[in-house]
């Protein structure tokens, strides 16, 4: 999945979809995204994160209310993938972890 995260990444990766929860399991470093696609509201899918070693949401709102994704940047540093996820309200996602996978489209 990370091959197709950072294939993807200069594409607008995850762009315009809905971001709808976000789930923590502390005990096994795991967080899941979940986001609606934008071009089937129906399909939800999921972005899980293993071995996270960092994750930080905002929720300031500096550009007014918004749940979409506006862009997503993906990098790799040794062993561990770092991810910026930028909403339409401004707030930022943030983490790091050593491996993703995406039920994606």
């Amino acid at each position: 999945m990370l091959d197709c995260l950072n294939s993807c990444e200069g594409k607008s990766l995850f762009h315009d979809f809905e971001l709808t929860y976000i789930v923590a399991d502390y005990r096994n470093k795991q967080v899941t995204i979940q986001l609606k696609s934008p071009r089937f509201p129906q399909n939800i899918h999921d972005l899980k994160l293993f071995g996270v070693q960092h994750f930080q949401m905002e929720f300031a709102e500096p550009w007014g209310k918004g749940i979409y994704v506006a862009g997503t940047h993906i990098k790799q540093d040794g062993s561990i993938h770092s991810m910026e996820m930028q909403l339409n309200s401004g707030d930022l996602v943030t983490a790091e972890f050593e491996r993703a996978e995406f039920n994606g489209e």
